[in-house]
């Protein structure tokens, strides 16, 4: 079930790639929630044990949703607007053009070729990705082949809006779900060098956590149920994609050849404050490796591993240096899981 490929055994690695560039959308514009305005929106008591546990079993202490007038393609539009603020020259560079999301509100348009001709770009080879939460390492490994078979520059951008998806009835979704966008480029670089990645997919939990809800929408018959994620065999899917979470980390490791303690940077999608730190110490990556987002943002599916790294070198300054292994990492319900190693080479 877990598919993993080294750089050294049947990848080729004439390039080595990097994030030159990366914003996420203006989270200012979206509605910040707190704790106690998530539970009076969902009628939670402030002090009963499911608001405990999200509390401090979770660890969330806000999310950001998204206006009513705002959809997934805006939060998208707001990234790639201060991605090509912060450089201009994206566009005539880009050679790729790679929309990731499963909440877009135009399913039956390509959002990447869409999003693309607004803003310009000229020579872009543009297609949609979805896989879960997971679909964000994908486009970057994606976006690495691109390069490795001679793209110079790429864009990748992230953008969910899970809260109008989420079903109120199941709280612990519900109550972690934000919403945010991301956007990068990735540069072809001999500063990093990919040691492994893995991908995969269980399809036998496909429909586990899943929006039954088809388009175009029946009028007549519809129900809003359908266009709400719904949820099977909940408990042993949770311990399924638990443990998916390990071995598809012990086996990129393993495929890396490389020490987990020499992991100075893990960045995973985020599926609550506490568990990524114990699966983290569970395979050998150190606490203080381990980059953290929920508290502020929540799950928002596939920008979530994106606007961690955002953070990771932003707002807490990680520097890298020469020997410098980083990884990426998500798995999500689907369930499907990605991770890429990489080493810092300077």
């Amino acid at each position: 079930m877990l598919n993993a490929l080294s750089g050294g055994a049947g990848l080729a690695t004439t390039h080595g790639f990097e994030i030159t560039h990366i914003e996420t959308c203006d989270f200012s514009r979206l509605n910040r929630l707190s704790n106690a305005d998530t539970f009076k929106q969902l009628g939670v008591d402030p002090g009963s044990r499911v608001a405990r546990f999200i509390e401090r079993s979770m660890g969330v202490n806000q999310r950001f949703q998204c206006e009513p007038e705002q959809d997934a393609l805006d939060l998208a539009r707001s990234a790639i607007a201060r991605l090509v603020d912060t450089n201009p020259a994206v566009t005539q560079e880009a050679e790729f053009f790679i929309y990731v999301g499963i909440s877009n509100p135009m399913p039956a348009v390509t959002a990447s070729a869409y999003l693309a001709g607004e803003f310009g770009f000229k020579n872009v080879s543009c297609w949609d990705l979805k896989s879960g939460c997971s679909a964000g390492v994908l486009a970057l490994i994606q976006a690495y082949q691109w390069i490795n078979m001679g793209a110079k520059s790429g864009v990748i951008v992230c953008s969910e809006t899970m809260s109008r998806f989420a079903n109120p009835a199941v709280l612990q979704m519900s109550a972690a779900i934000g919403d945010g966008a991301v956007a990068l480029q990735v540069s072809a670089s001999n500063q990093w060098q990919l040691k492994a990645c893995v991908h995969g997919t269980d399809p036998e939990l496909s429909s586990s956590m899943m929006v039954k809800g088809r388009f175009p929408v029946d009028i007549d018959h519809y129900d809003p149920a359908d266009y709400r994620f719904a949820f099977q065999q909940k408990s042993e899917v949770l311990k399924t994609i638990g443990n998916y979470w390990i071995s598809s980390l012990q086996q990129l490791i393993a495929t890396s050849g490389i020490e987990p303690s020499s992991i100075k940077h893990y960045i995973a999608h985020q599926v609550d404050a506490s568990k990524n730190a114990a699966i983290a110490d569970h395979c050998g990556i150190s606490a203080e490796h381990t980059a953290r987002c929920f508290a502020d943002y929540g799950n928002m599916a596939c920008p979530t591993v994106f606007v961690n790294y955002y953070h990771w070198i932003a707002r807490d300054r990680h520097e890298f240096n020469v020997g410098d292994y980083l990884v990426f990492h998500a798995v999500g319900g689907g369930v499907s899981w990605a991770a890429m190693s990489l080493e810092y080479v300077g």
